[in-house]
């Protein structure tokens, strides 16, 4: 049970007054704050401002384009990766702002490459390439932040060559299963990577597997929508549900339980199923107010199930009481 519910029942079973009442609030530490907070609130800031840095640096030299000459451009972004790999080698206390910076500094010395010699290359080159170079820092430093954001980028590059491949699936009217695997199989792999790699090598929590799975349910998602209200084929609806309940069902399991993933499959499940009765009963063109009324009562219905299953897994899985 949550504790400051259990304290108020503790208190209105015993009848304590006030100033009692306010004293057991003062000995649970109801009041103060988290004991976390001092931990975590200087990493945050400096990862916040290792980001804030790493983007400002790019965007003074694309404001200042004209301004400054090649040399100085380049000297300036080579020097900021250099400096910031040496400290997250050299200063272990600020290891990760620093080489999230490094990690963001090399992005732009690429962009920065790419837009000086147009070498012609894809964008997604230019993504795969910061993936690939950036990919031994990221082993080397081992933490979730830097595998954050090497997903990103990477799943960026999957994004971009899938649309290359396939002649700009997102914006394709007519959505094959086969033009659609760009937008999800990656990201289901990498998250299945990081979930199941030994974490000696990686040093990956939980956030890596969980944003790689949000790109994997969007695209999935996305794709199965357009194919259920296209004019072609919509074999590829039944064929996403089928996939976000098996993946539902991989991830309810002891070993690979992960609540956030649990609740974003449930998200996409919901939409999937809502957008399916809608095409169903607005196709129709009878009583569309019946309709809408119908669709909106089923979804609060799906919504609440949904809720209720995945805390009651929570519980199975961690012996806990969800208020």
């Amino acid at each position: 049970m949550n504790l400051r519910v259990a304290i108020l029942a503790l208190a209105d079973r015993h009848n304590l007054t006030p100033d009692a009442g306010r004293r057991l609030k003062q000995l649970a530490a109801l009041d103060a704050p988290p004991p976390s907070l001092l931990r975590y609130l200087p990493f945050g800031m400096a990862v916040l401002a290792a980001i804030l840095a790493g983007l400002g640096i790019v965007f003074w030299v694309a404001a200042n384009w004209e301004a400054l000459p090649r040399t100085a451009r380049f000297a300036l972004l080579e020097a900021t990766v250099l400096v910031t790999l040496l400290g997250a080698w050299r200063v272990a206390a600020a290891r990760i702002p620093f080489a999230l910076l490094g990690f963001i500094a090399c992005g732009g010395l690429f962009a920065y490459f790419g837009q000086t010699y147009q070498t012609g290359a894809d964008p997604w080159q230019l993504f795969a390439l910061w993936a690939a170079l950036t990919l031994p820092l990221c082993l080397a430093v081992r933490h979730d932040v830097l595998w954050v954001a090497w997903v990103v980028v990477a799943l960026t590059a999957a994004q971009l060559l899938a649309q290359v491949r396939s002649n700009g699936w997102w914006w394709n009217t007519e959505i094959s299963l086969a033009d659609s695997l760009g937008s999800w199989v990656p990201a289901m792999a990498l998250a299945f990577f990081f979930k199941l790699a030994p974490s000696a090598w990686t040093g990956a929590g939980a956030w890596p597997v969980r944003l790689s799975m949000i790109y994997a349910i969007i695209g999935l998602a996305t794709m199965s929508v357009r194919s259920l209200f296209s004019t072609g084929d919509s074999s590829f609806y039944p064929v996403s549900l089928l996939i976000m309940a098996g993946l539902a069902i991989t991830f309810s399991r002891r070993g690979l339980f992960d609540i956030f993933v649990l609740s974003a499959l449930g998200l996409g499940a919901n939409v999937l199923l809502v957008c399916g009765m809608a095409q169903l009963l607005l196709g129709v063109r009878s009583n569309e107010i019946g309709a809408l009324l119908l669709i909106g009562c089923v979804s609060a219905a799906l919504l609440a199930g949904t809720v209720k299953l995945i805390v009651h897994l929570a519980r199975v899985q961690h012996g806990e009481h969800i208020v």
